[in-house]
């Protein structure tokens, strides 16, 4: 059964009301934040942003849970920037999350380093994203952005690019059980996934769960 994402985010994109500001600041930090977004309708994004706001998301000192590394490895690895990567962290200051992409070797697209450069320049064109094998730090998507912006193109296969291994059963499962959320929430589920990936993966399970 397909579930309608306009009825889980029921109140995507309106006003906040008072009752659930009060709900929020209420119950942010004792609720896992997902529970908070299901019970008022919101997608976690708006969640975090809105608890900022509010000021009830203080500095977290304890450890970092895997969907705040999963964004670390996605969002800043891409390049989106740190004023992007602090709203979806609205409880981790600045510099605690250039300390963690630091300990999780994880680079940010937009600062490459000569010599990075020079590698990509020069094994990009027959190997394609397979040169982040020689970029510590660097994810295949930061690797084609990168690309990208130096103008430096794959001559190999039109696949080749962009060929990722193969789907797992679980992953299937996984995405399955998630195919009412937004892409930005998809990819912090699927890290190792690229936006495309997860486009093409998305359009393939639906065709599966409708002929059954």
């Amino acid at each position: 059964m397909t579930v309608d994402k306009r009825q889980i985010f029921r109140n995507h994109r309106t006003a906040w009301t008072i009752h659930e500001l009060q709900f929020l600041e209420t119950h942010y930090g004792i609720m896992m934040t997902a529970d908070i977004a299901a019970q008022l309708g919101r997608t976690l994004v708006a969640i975090r942003l809105a608890a900022r706001q509010l000021g009830c998301s203080q500095e977290q000192n304890g450890p970092w849970t895997d969907e705040e590394k999963a964004i670390i490895h996605t969002h800043y690895a891409d390049g989106r920037g740190i004023a992007y990567v602090s709203q979806l962290l609205p409880g981790r200051k600045r510099k605690t999350i250039f300390a963690m992409a630091r300990e999780l070797g994880v680079k940010s697209a937009r600062n490459w380093q000569p010599y990075e450069c020079q590698i990509l320049t020069e094994y990009y064109p027959d190997i394609g994203v397979k040169v982040a094998e020689k970029l510590p730090g660097r994810t295949a998507d930061a690797v084609k952005i990168k690309a990208m912006a130096l103008g430096v193109k794959y001559r190999g296969k039109a696949e080749g690019e962009i060929r990722l291994v193969k789907w797992s059963d679980e992953e299937w499962r996984l995405l399955e059980k998630n195919l009412h959320l937004p892409y930005p929430e998809l990819v912090m589920l699927f890290p190792h996934r690229s936006q495309d990936a997860l486009e093409k993966a998305k359009a393939r399970l639906k065709k599966r769960i409708a002929k059954r």
